[in-house]
């Protein structure tokens, strides 16, 4: 009976660990990446929120923060030291129906670009990330991000993909590397703002031939953005907006409906 007992409990233990999925999508800072790094010297401010109007009512594992009707708000301060190279932060905040707002983790980043002058076809860069967030947030807590970068314009279309791999560095699938590729493709309309859509999937663990297209995360955004003319001077850059609103395309992507905004602001 004792052994009998031993067993079942080593077998529930074995079952909660699987239940433990691999990191989610970010539900934070959701943007495809392109190129721009700060001027040396220059001091910038990112302001991202977005708010999942229809969502999965129960956490992606238990004790995790469903994601209907969240709120998420992310400051994105960032310092140029080079033409090739800038360091950012974000500092996260998520706030629940009938639960207030509460902090929801930090993390570090460095952006490195091939610089303009070397006049390359096609623009490229890669964005490392390092992390700590709470448990109910990310089951994993501290976890790592690379995001390559490949952007192309001609001035009227833009396009980029950020094939991101991402792990946590502490949990049950530490170490184990997670793709979620994204893209955007918009057009310029020469009228002071752009449109066009992003995409932002999470495919699972690479080491375990990804997961079932049904837990897969797959969200579709139709994107508004500033966006001055090629002509236009260099202090068109002087703000920066983004507004969108995404759906999620299978079952297994807990933000059915979502809207996003990000302001940003170089001084």
């Amino acid at each position: 009976m004792a052994r009998f007992r031993t067993s079942v409990v080593f077998a529930a233990l074995g079952a909660l660990v699987s239940a433990v999925p691999a990191q989610a999508l970010d539900r934070f800072e959701i943007q495809v990446y392109d190129d721009d790094v700060a001027d040396p010297g220059q001091f910038g401010l990112e302001v991202h929120g977005n708010y999942t109007i229809v969502g999965h009512r129960t956490g992606d594992y238990p004790g995790a923060v469903p994601a209907n009707q969240a709120a998420r708000l992310t400051f994105e301060p960032a310092l140029g030291l080079t033409d090739w190279l800038e360091l950012g932060a974000y500092l996260q905040f998520l706030v629940q129906p009938d639960a207030g707002a509460r902090y929801a983790g930090v993390k570090l980043r460095a952006k490195f670009v091939v610089p303009e002058r070397l006049h390359l076809p096609v623009h490229l860069g890669l964005n490392v990330e390092i992390g700590r967030v709470p448990a109910e947030i990310e089951a994993n807590g501290w976890a790592n991000e690379f995001r390559p970068i490949v952007a192309w314009t001609n001035g009227v279309w833009t396009a980029a993909v950020n094939p991101i791999v991402g792990y946590a560095l502490t949990g049950p699938d530490a170490f184990k590397p997670e793709f979620e590729p994204c893209g955007k493709l918009s057009w310029n309309t020469q009228h002071g703002f752009a449109v066009g859509v992003e995409y932002y999937a999470g495919l699972g663990l690479l080491g375990a031939g990804l997961s079932p297209l049904g837990q897969q995360e797959h969200l579709a955004f139709a994107v508004f953005d500033l966006a001055a003319p090629p002509d236009a001077p260099e202090n068109h850059k002087a703000w920066e907006f983004n507004a969108a609103i995404g759906h999620g395309l299978t079952s297994g992507t807990a933000q059915e409906w979502v809207v996003k905004t990000i302001v940003g602001k170089p001084f």
